[in-house]
């Protein structure tokens, strides 16, 4: 430590003891290189040395990128060209043929159903009509109606008529004919087939001798429900 005031000895300015003073020659002369000589090499001093230290360079920008050239735009008219392996059918459908010609066919059947779908509507309800007399329907009497001649003569024979009118269904219907005098037919049945609505019923009623008398002849329809009707005439014999 040194006292205030007094310069500090630098240790490096006192002379080495163990180092000898070299004096130079004077007949040699320094060489001095020419600064193109290819083995100059410059001495580039330590940092502690320099003034400045010389500042990098900037580096390069970089280039800009070419921007890419688009795409170029492919417009397709129509289906194309079909992939290989397609069936007819199947090329068919790839143009389009195949679509309009399913559609002329909707269309077709559709005109079809149009047009025949009343006629078909009418034939129905004819079909259901017949099926449900046939199933359903029995033979029902709708009305009796009686005629004879009015005035018969001697040992003559009246024939009296007698209309049956029913609603046209197939069956039988049990009648009986009654006559004044009381006697009486009996029993009997009358068979129709399907569509025939009517039935004509006779009776032969003969007189003998003279006299004069009224008679009057009645049927009875006992099945199905019952019926009656009558007619009466006159015999006279002088």
């Amino acid at each position: 430590m040194t006292e205030r005031g007094e310069r500090p000895v630098v240790p490096w300015a006192l002379p080495d003891p163990g180092l000898e003073a070299t004096l130079q020659d004077p007949d040699v002369q320094p060489t001095i290189r020419d600064v193109d000589d290819a083995t100059y090499v410059p001495t580039v001093l330590d940092s502690q040395w320099t003034s400045f230290e010389p500042e990098p360079e900037p580096e390069p920008e970089p280039e800009p990128e070419p921007e890419s050239a688009p795409a170029p735009e492919v417009l397709h008219f129509g289906p194309g060209v079909p992939p290989l392996g397609l069936t007819n059918t199947a090329l068919d459908v790839w143009r389009g043929a195949e679509t309009r010609k399913g559609r002329k066919e909707h269309r077709g059947r559709l005109h079809w159903l149009r047009r025949y779908r009343l006629a078909a509507a009418v034939l129905a309800i004819v079909l259901a009509w017949l099926v449900w007399q046939r199933q359903t329907t029995d033979l029902r009497i709708t009305q009796v109606t009686m005629r004879t001649s009015s005035v018969l003569g001697c040992d003559g024979t009246a024939e009296v008529v007698a209309v049956v009118n029913t609603n046209g269904a197939a069956g039988a219907f049990t009648y009986e004919w009654k006559r004044s005098d009381g006697t009486s037919s009996g029993s009997r049945e009358e068979r129709l087939d399907r569509g025939q609505a009517e039935a004509r019923l006779r009776l032969l009623w003969t007189f003998h001798g003279k006299g004069t008398s009224k008679a009057t002849a009645r049927l009875v329809i006992e099945s199905p429900g019952r019926h009656t009707a009558s007619a009466s005439f006159s015999y006279s014999c002088r």
